[in-house]
């Protein structure tokens, strides 16, 4: 069970992808798992992701049964999440590496 759900719905995202990926590979805190939720993207997104994630056992990878848009994604996503803390980034985001560590010290603190 990871601290933190990172959930992400992707749409058409193969160019915008990659720089999502790297940015929570570096996040400083590493108890996260990533569920990224394919809404029957029309490119090669999907694949890609798949590709990805292949040797990262922390990256969840799933896909809708048809287009229903960013908020079917994020729900589907969310009974899958086992993290105590959710977070949402979308597909074209990027995090700064110490995003989750400060968040959480957030937390914390107040």
């Amino acid at each position: 069970m990871a601290l933190v759900s990172i959930i992400t719905p992707a749409y058409n995202c193969r160019n915008t992808i990659k720089g999502t990926y790297d940015s929570v590979l570096s996040q400083t805190f590493k108890d996260w798992e990533w569920i990224i939720v394919d809404d029957c993207s029309k490119d090669d997104s999907c694949s890609f992701i798949k590709e990805l994630a292949k040797n990262e056992p922390r990256i969840i990878v799933l896909q809708t049964p048809k287009n229903g848009g960013s908020a079917v994604a994020r729900n589907i996503a969310l009974k899958h999440a086992s993290g105590r803390y959710i977070t949402f980034l979308d597909s074209d985001d990027l995090l700064d590496p110490n995003y989750l560590e400060s968040q959480l010290d957030f937390i914390k603190d107040n």
